[in-house]
C-alpha cells in the first residue's frame, strides 16, 4: 500500500465561499474591494507582492508602458497573429505566450537578469568600489552566466529605457536599492564591453524592488505585456484569416523533387500551370 507523504501542496490561490471569495489570503468582497485600486494589483498579489502604496501602483504603470511594444514584426506577436488567423483569437493570446517561458529573451528574461541582479547585490553590497563591482562582475562571467539585459538589436539603444525614466523622473522609485544598483552595472557593463542595456535590466530592477522573488518577475512582466498578445489577437482573429491561413497559389515555387510512391514510381506534384499550384502529397502512411 502507497501512503501519502505528510507534506503536501499548500493551496493559497483562494476559493469560493457560501458568503465571500477568497483569492491569495484576502477577502474578494472584504479586504479587497475596500483597497484594491488597480487590476494589476492582483496580478501582484498572485505572484507574491501584496499592499501596494500609491508610489508602487505608480511603477507598476511604468512597467506596463515600458512593455508595450506591439509590433507585429516581433516574432512571439506575429505567432500570435497567425494562431488567431483561424478565427480563435484565444489561440493567438494564450498560444504565443507560451514563447515567454524563455529565459534569454521576452518576459522570462527577467528571472535570469533579477537572479544576476541579485547575485551580484550579494557580494558588493550598495554601493561597491568600481574595481569592486568589476570584480563581481568577472566572476559572474566566469561561472558561465548570461547577464540578460543587455544588448538592442537593429538601433543604438533601448527607447523603452528612455520612455522609462521620464515616466521616473523625480519618482522615489529611483532611490530604491535595486534600481540604483542596477545603474551601476549598466554603466560598468557599458564600459567595459561597449554594449547598451536593453528594458529587462531597469524593469528587473523596478520588480525587486516591489518585492518580487526573480523567477516571480517573469511571470509579472509576462502578464504586464499579455495586452500587446491581445490586440494583436483579436485584430487577426478577426481579419488575417485569408491572408495567414496559407500562401496564395501564385507566390509557391516548389522545386523539391516529386514525391515516390510505395512501388518506388515518382509522382509529380509540380503546378499543372502558371499560377496554379497544385497542394503537396504525402505518402499515405
Amino acid at each position: 500500500m502507497t501512503m501519502l507523504h505528510d507534506e503536501r501542496p499548500l493551496q493559497r490561490a483562494g476559493h469560493i465561499g457560501d458568503v465571500d471569495n477568497r483569492y491569495c489570503g484576502a477577502a474578494v468582497f472584504g479586504e479587497l474591494a475596500r483597497t484594491l485600486v488597480d487590476p494589476s494589483e492582483l496580478v501582484a498579489r498572485a505572484c507574491g507582492v501584496s499592499g501596494m502604496s500609491a508610489e508602487d501602483r505608480d511603477v507598476v504603470r511604468a512597467i506596463a508602458l515600458a512593455l508595450t511594444s506591439p509590433d507585429a514584426r516581433v516574432w512571439p506577436l506575429k505567432l500570435a497573429r497567425t494562431l488567431a488567423s483561424f478565427g480563435n483569437a484565444h489561440a493567438g493570446l494564450h498560444g504565443a505566450q507560451l514563447l515567454n517561458a524563455g529565459v534569454t529573451m521576452g518576459p522570462g528574461a527577467h528571472a535570469s537578469c533579477a537572479a544576476s541582479l541579485r547575485w551580484l547585490h550579494e557580494r558588493v553590497g550598495d554601493d561597491p568600489p568600481d574595481d569592486a563591482l568589476a570584480a563581481a562582475l568577472d566572476e559572474h562571467d566566469r561561472l558561465n552566466r548570461r547577464f540578460c539585459g543587455f544588448g538592442v538589436p537593429l538601433r543604438p539603444f533601448d527607447e523603452r529605457i528612455v520612455g522609462l525614466h521620464a515616466c521616473l523622473r523625480g519618482h522615489a522609485a529611483t532611490r530604491r536599492r535595486y534600481w540604483r544598483f542596477a545603474q551601476r552595472v549598466g554603466d560598468a557593463v557599458k564600459a567595459r564591453d561597449r554594449i547598451e542595456p536593453n528594458i529587462v535590466l531597469p524593469l528587473s530592477a523596478l520588480m525587486l524592488d516591489l518585492g518580487f522573488s526573480p523567477r516571480r518577475c517573469a511571470v509579472f512582466a509576462g502578464a504586464m505585456i499579455s495586452h500587446c498578445f491581445t490586440a494583436h489577437a483579436v485584430e487577426a482573429a478577426e481579419q488575417d484569416g485569408p491572408w495567414l491561413r496559407a500562401l496564395p497559389a501564385a507566390a509557391i515555387d516548389d522545386r523539391s523533387p516529386p514525391l515516390r510512391t510505395s512501388t518506388g514510381t515518382a509522382t509529380s506534384t509540380k503546378p499543372a500551370g502558371p499560377g496554379s499550384a497544385a497542394p503537396r502529397r504525402s505518402l499515405p502512411w
